[in-house]
């Protein structure tokens, strides 16, 4: 059976310039994807200790589950060059959407349980994202995914005062315009000294 295509003129279309349609956002834009500190601290208390290493991880490094994955199966930790307060050394994602290695500077805890991460190997995302949901239950807080750490570490960041372009810069993003648009959304920058 043959279909045959209608296209209608502006003449033939009653609508044509009498329906309203409002821009569409996106629903990522309106939902807060951001995990409170204290729910993650809490979350953490109800965590094996293998578990509470990823989770440690990816609040540390702001990765994806699946560059967080990717390192547990092939990462490595090499020392950090440079000077900087509380960077102890840096964790290796060997490969990330881009096909390039992400390197991130990290603290003494973060690097310590990226270490027993990398001694245990690699893991399942689905235990793992039921464990925390498990520990969210289990700590009496609204349930969230792992997935919302990179959108947590983003505005933690600028709220503790980071600029958006370093912010961008350590979660990988190409531009800080993609740091401000969908994972700063919810951020409130920190006061600057005014009058009052």
């Amino acid at each position: 059976m043959w279909k045959e295509k209608h296209l209608l003129s502006v003449n033939e279309d009653p609508t044509f310039q009498t329906l309203v349609v409002l821009q569409a956002r996106p629903e990522q834009w309106k939902r807060d994807k951001v995990i409170p500190r204290e729910h993650y601290l809490l979350v953490r208390e109800h965590l094996a200790p293998y578990w509470r290493d990823e989770m440690d991880v990816q609040a540390g490094t702001g990765w994806h589950v699946t560059e967080l994955v990717r390192f547990a199966k092939m990462g490595s930790v090499e020392p950090y060059r440079g000077e900087a307060e509380g960077v102890a050394g840096v964790l290796v994602c060997p490969q990330t959407k881009s096909g390039e290695p992400l390197r991130a500077a990290v603290s003494a805890d973060v690097l310590e349980a990226g270490k027993r991460l990398l001694e245990r190997g690699t893991f399942g995302r689905e235990k793992y994202g039921m464990a925390v949901n498990a520990a969210c239950k289990a700590a009496g807080i609204p349930p969230f995914t792992p997935g919302r750490f990179r959108h947590s570490i983003a505005t933690w960041a600028i709220e503790k005062g980071a600029a958006p372009a370093s912010v961008a810069a350590f979660l990988n993003h190409k531009s800080s315009s993609t740091t401000r648009r969908f994972y700063a959304t919810h951020a409130v920058p920190a006061k600057i000294p005014t009058l009052r």
